[in-house]
């Protein structure tokens, strides 16, 4: 394996296992409001979309540039991928672009901000990162 593609892949590995602690912390709280499990569900749904994105901009060959490669900005990052869009479900890019605000703000590191945050339940924004992983990976061609 070249190094460059093990970087995509360690990028995919580590969006899914952020994505899994997501997950943990939804089912310790399934069916409560969201403001149980907000700020740290939220950083770790946030980082997961980041990395995934990123990995998928790595494998489509774009170079780590200081525009991308430090942003926290989801819909930048989306827009920057060629042609994921068109493999989501119908509103998942919405999705992804609605959160991106709170993650490029940083909006789950204050209690403060993160109480006014307009987001989605956590089953439902598991459901859309999962979906969202899984088109990355097959656009990647990984299998696991």
């Amino acid at each position: 394996m070249t190094k460059e593609v093990e970087l995509h892949i360690d990028k995919l590995a580590y969006a899914v296992a952020l994505l899994d602690g997501a997950q943990r912390l939804d089912r310790s709280a399934r069916g409560q409001d969201v403001s149980r499990i907000g700020i740290p569900f939220f950083l770790l749904i946030g980082f997961s979309i980041e990395n995934g994105l990123k990995a998928l901009l790595q494998f489509q060959g774009r170079q780590p540039r200081r525009d991308w490669h430090t942003s926290h900005d989801l819909a930048d990052l989306l827009a920057k991928t060629d042609g994921l869009r068109k493999h989501l479900w119908p509103g998942a890019a919405e999705s992804i672009e609605h959160l991106s605000r709170y993650h490029k703000e940083f909006w789950f590191r204050y209690p403060e901000r993160a109480a006014t945050a307009d987001v989605y339940t956590a089953e439902s924004t598991c459901m859309l990162v999962n979906h969202l992983l899984t088109e990355i990976s097959r656009l990647i061609g990984y299998r696991a």
